[in-house]
């Protein structure tokens, strides 16, 4: 038992690593993807102590995993902020705060000890911030773009998934299961991210990958089956053919993203700089929605002029109260975008642009580059 529960931390803690890297290739910086990277990291950290535990299963391990454990909620808090651009409620923030600190002195000191209720208070811990970081982004769902919501509810589904399996991690609530769930809600939610990447974040993607992975378990219970495997085996070889599945899936992702997403830039150095060439040379261009003085004749002239001063006009701009900040969000939800690129100042005209859910630094950047570009083109 102990061999399969190492092998399937492994396959977690290579995905871990795997989209760690491949996040950081693909969106570039940015505030959701420093959150991201962040919580890979401790994610990557606490399945390598939990190797350490397996091989060496003495306390101060088990401290270093609480210590881990108890910073986990608050940086999975901090990015479902930063992906819904909305902060949670104080109570849950100080909540997150005060437990991962609470719990790391814990952890150094009475954890030592009083193992067992230290843990289960972990474990009560992270399923109270969990819940709490699903219900932010399903609350705020309704006031972002249609690819911010489709980013929330892909994580949400993945919180969903995840969580029962993270529970079975906690071997003093489940005291007799064959292999632990910790790698598999790691592979869940790094599936997750790895949609996001891919500009392909609808909530269904998820189940599409989870169905390749089950079907490769599949294969392997039948295989294990026909060769009069004893029940307890063909689960355990069924649990590392699903985790080794999920881990191929991830590692040809992050390579396709890295081989088609060279963004904007390096297409529109192999076009024309022409008018024309510039705004077919990408997708997130040539499709799209164009916005003239018609399409913006419910706003005040006024409104349309200062929204007109900038090149680009993006999410970020609609986190303010002012009439300009509600034309912003009123104009970006109204059309799905993440972002109005300007194509002319008089008379106003704007590209309403939908972009990626962890590349929006990134593509502001860029298109802030293609809108120079635009005003010098014939």
């Amino acid at each position: 038992m102990t061999t399969f529960g190492a092998l399937l931390t492994v396959i977690g803690l290579l995905a871990a690593l795997v989209a760690r890297r491949g996040v950081g290739q693909s969106a570039g910086d940015g505030g959701a993807v420093e959150h991201l990277r962040r919580l890979f990291t401790l994610i990557s950290l606490l399945l390598a102590l939990r190797l350490a535990f397996l091989a060496w299963p003495k306390p101060i391990v088990v401290a270093f995993i609480m210590v881990v454990a108890s910073w986990l909620p608050l940086v999975t808090l901090r990015l479902g902020e930063e992906l819904v651009r909305r902060h949670a409620s104080r109570p849950l923030k100080f909540f997150a705060l005060g437990g991962a600190i609470g719990f790391s002195v814990l952890a150094a000191t009475f954890g030592l000890v009083w193992a067992r209720e230290a843990i289960l208070a972990l474990a009560a811990f992270q399923g109270v911030v969990i819940l709490g970081v699903l219900a932010h982004l399903l609350a705020q769902r309704g006031s972002v773009s249609l690819v911010e919501r489709r980013t929330a509810d892909l994580l949400a589904l993945a919180f969903i998934l995840g969580l029962p399996l993270l529970a079975t991690d906690f071997e003093r609530l489940f005291p007799d299961l064959p292999f632990r769930g910790g790698a598999f809600a790691a592979l869940v939610f790094v599936l997750a991210c790895s949609r996001l990447v891919a500009q392909n974040s609808r909530p269904l993607s998820l189940f599409a990958d989870i169905a390749i992975t089950l079907g490769a378990g599949g294969i392997a219970a039948l295989t294990a089956y026909l060769a009069d495997a004893k029940p307890v085996m063909i689960l355990l070889v069924t649990a590392c053919a699903v985790a080794t599945a999920a881990l191929l899936l991830l590692i040809e992702r992050f390579a396709a993203v890295r081989r088609s997403d060279e963004g904007i830039l390096y297409d529109l150095a192999r076009n024309e700089m022409t008018r024309a060439g510039i705004l077919s040379s990408h997708p997130l261009l040539s499709t799209a929605v164009r916005l003239s003085e018609s399409e913006l004749a419910d706003l005040p002239t006024d409104t349309i002029e200062k929204l007109a001063q900038s090149r680009i006009v993006s999410a970020d701009q609609t986190e303010g109260s002012d009439a300009l900040s509600g034309a912003v969000r009123e104009v970006l939800n109204r059309h799905s975008a993440t972002h109005l690129l300007r194509l002319s100042k008089q008379p106003a005209q704007f590209l309403a642009i939908s972009g990626g859910a962890l590349t929006e630094d990134r593509l502001t950047a860029e298109l802030e580059i293609v809108a120079r570009l635009l005003e010098r083109a014939k």
